[in-house]
Formats: structure tokens, sequence, C-alpha cells
């Protein structure tokens, strides 16, 4: 699937030093909001982030098996982040 890109203010941040949890208030309430981030991203952004600052993250929706205990396995979709952007009041 093609990448997109999501801007909005950052309401929640949760980091455990491995994966770090981001949520946004996005410009466009149809958009994604929260956004898993790991590797040598996190390791880039994680000393510039804060809550209440405009980003731009982009991202690419990928598929993976969801099990629901009463509905057995089912695909969906998540968002595989590519870059975060801080970007200007």
């Amino acid at each position: 699937m093609s990448a997109r890109s999501v801007s909005g203010t950052l309401e929640f941040m949760w980091d455990d030093g491995n994966h770090m949890l981001l949520t946004l208030d996005p410009d466009d309430p149809a958009d994604p909001h929260t956004f898993e981030i790991g590797g040598e991203l996190r390791e880039r952004v994680a000393g510039e982030l804060a809550e209440g600052q405009r980003l731009e993250v982009d991202f690419r929706a990928v598929e993976y098996e969801v099990v629901d205990p009463d509905a057995g396995p089912a695909e969906s979709l998540r968002a595989e982040v590519l870059d975060v952007r801080i970007l200007p009041y």
C-alpha cells in the first residue's frame, strides 16, 4: 500500500525505552491517530518529542492478523511508521 502523511498535535506519548506510542489529535478527524515506533526511528526522535508539539507522521498501512477469541483470526491493517517530523507551530 502507498505511504500517507498525517499531521496533528501530539496529545500523548509513552516510551518504554524500546518502543514509543504516539497519540495525535489529527488535523483531519478521519485520519489515524495512534502510532507505534521502534528501532532506529525511535532512537532518532526519542529526545526531541514532547506533548503539545505539531507533528507530521509518514506511514504505510500493512496487513496483520488479529485473533478474536469469539470469531477467530481475521486480517486487519495497522500503521507502519516510516518517518516523524516536528512541524512549526
